[in-house]
């Protein structure tokens, strides 16, 4: 098919004009670490439309320093590019996040977490379970919180709340009693029921007897996932993770299609990296 020459040349002063354009965004006053092995050190960096325009020396940059643009001096400070994580559970994290979240208490103790999880189970009275985690093992003796803390301030619904690094569950005695644990419950192959002298279960699981309780849980919907990984993404993004490898995506991880997520994002166009 022929081509209009007039068209092309002002497809090019049209490109050439763009790259000429102020930026929305500079760095000055590096160090910039490029991870270019030709080029690995600059001092400044431009940002157009949420793409880098430019890295270089700030004399190379200065000229796409517009009156609306945002000069950020970086006064020495180190700039990398964004971090990649190779494992990470972002969907079913930010799922946690979204619900009653333990992670961002300015203090790690379980008075703490107890007025967080009364205050978000005040917050949503029609919320069938109250979920989230993130709790600290610290913040119990032995790293094992009891039953009764949940019960004091959620008497009537059930409560269930994995720790940070998610192999344990900390539920109170209504998620027990709708999951059947008792004492004479035994224990799974691959986990442990906490017991109390007695016998009686205290409400910590271990490993896989948390799935003894998680397969009572509702399973959050494919909106709750997508907002998960919004939420996800917006937390990886502010410790400059721009990139990663979600380890739980596939049949026999996790309550749902953590999959579906991600298609749902790249669809409606909200996935950044």
């Amino acid at each position: 098919m022929p081509t209009d020459p007039a068209a092309t040349a002002a497809a090019v002063t049209d490109d050439a004009a763009d790259d000429r354009a102020p930026a929305d965004l500079v760095f000055t006053g590096g160090p910039v670490y490029t991870v270019d092995a030709a080029r690995s050190w600059a001092t400044a960096v431009a940002v157009r439309g949420g793409r880098i325009a430019a890295v270089g020396a700030e004399h190379e940059v200065a000229a796409l320093i517009g009156p609306r643009t945002e000069v950020v001096p970086l006064a020495g400070r180190l700039l990398l590019p964004g971090f990649q994580d190779a494992h990470v559970h972002a969907v079913l994290a930010g799922t946690v996040m979204s619900g009653c979240d333990l992670h961002q208490l300015p203090e790690n103790s379980a008075e703490a977490y107890i007025q967080a999880v009364a205050a978000y189970a005040a917050a949503y009275p029609d919320r069938e379970w109250i979920t989230g985690g993130g709790w600290s093992m610290e913040a119990f003796p032995g790293g094992n919180p009891h039953r009764a803390l949940l019960d004091a301030v959620v008497p009537d619904r059930p409560v269930a709340l994995p720790n940070r690094d998610g192999h344990g569950l900390w539920v109170n005695s209504r998620a027990l009693e709708l999951a059947g644990i008792t004492a004479a419950t035994p224990d799974p192959a691959d986990g442990r029921i906490e017991r109390d002298p007695d016998g009686s279960p205290t409400g910590m699981l271990q490993e896989g007897a948390a799935d003894l309780v998680n397969r009572v849980v509702p399973a959050p919907s494919p909106e709750d996932f997508y907002a998960g990984l919004l939420a996800a993404q917006r937390h990886l993004h502010a410790f400059g993770i721009t990139g990663w490898q979600d380890a739980a995506v596939g049949v026999g991880f996790g309550p749902g299609d953590v999959y579906g997520a991600y298609l749902a994002a790249a669809n409606r166009g909200t996935r950044r990296t």
